[in-house]
């Protein structure tokens, strides 16, 4: 089984989400497809929940961070409902999850922990019980025992890929970014920053903790953990081979300027 990642950049529209259904077309293997909300919608849904914030702390009320949590989630809910729904109209069958029931979280709203043994055990239940070629579920966003809707962080889609890959002992786990790859530099500050093909573990980490936007900075963890093989790939050109980040590369010899 492979785990598939598309960010909001690459759903942020119809083309965007055709495109997504012709990559997932092109694979033979069983996979998980996770999906972050459309575009820029958690930044709206974000700016409409801390008007509500504002009034709350006028009322002194709590717990806006659990409210927080539940509205934001709506945009991975909807993105992946639309997902799903184009996937089975245009011949492509497959079971939508409702990741809320599965990644199984503590209650650190908006930067909840992540459960492993109790997600495992809900994932592959849910994968035991709906058998599908195509399974279609939300990055970003769980739940407590309890029930209540939480979110991992900011971008925790990546780390969302990287735990069910992580639990059904994926082949591969793929990044789709709308960046060609892993980039020595950030491209917006220099012009001349170029594709990294491979790297190990260690190195990615590196990257992640001096600043590099591309991969979330706890997505390695579980990869490493069980030596399954992260690409980045660009979801315009899919063709491309974009990076892969694996144990067998080589330490990096080449300059990386990312926080430079």
């Amino acid at each position: 089984m492979k785990v598939f990642k598309f960010g909001g950049a690459s759903v942020k529209d119809a083309r965007g989400i055709r495109n997504l259904a012709q990559i997932v077309a092109q694979e033979k293997e069983d996979m998980i497809v996770v999906v972050s909300a459309i575009g820029k919608t958690t930044n709206a849904l974000e700016s409409v929940s801390e008007f509500h914030h504002a009034i709350m702390d006028d009322l002194s009320l709590d717990h806006y961070n659990r409210i927080y949590d539940a509205f934001v989630a709506q945009g991975e809910l909807q993105s992946t409902r639309i997902v799903s729904a184009y996937l089975s109209a245009n011949g492509q069958p497959n079971v939508w999850l409702d990741a809320t029931h599965i990644m199984v979280t503590d209650t650190n709203y908006r930067a909840a922990n992540v459960n492993m043994s109790a997600t495992r055990e809900r994932l592959l239940s849910a994968i035991a019980h709906y058998p599908a070629h195509v399974y279609v579920i939300q990055g970003f966003i769980g739940g407590t025992e309890s029930g209540d809707v939480t979110t991992l962080g900011r971008e925790g889609s990546d780390y969302s890929a990287a735990v069910f890959g992580a639990i059904v002992g994926a082949s591969s786990v793929t990044v789709w970014k709308d960046v060609p790859g892993v980039l020595t530099a950030d491209p917006r500050r220099h012009s001349n920053a170029q594709l990294i093909a491979e790297m190990n573990y260690d190195d990615a980490i590196r990257l992640t903790q001096s600043g590099a936007q591309i991969i979330h900075p706890k997505t390695i963890q579980p990869l490493m953990e069980h030596n399954i093989p992260l690409y980045v790939k660009p979801f315009a050109q899919p063709s491309e081979p974009g990076t892969i980040i694996h144990s067998q590369a080589k330490p990096l010899d080449i300059p990386v300027l990312w926080g430079k």
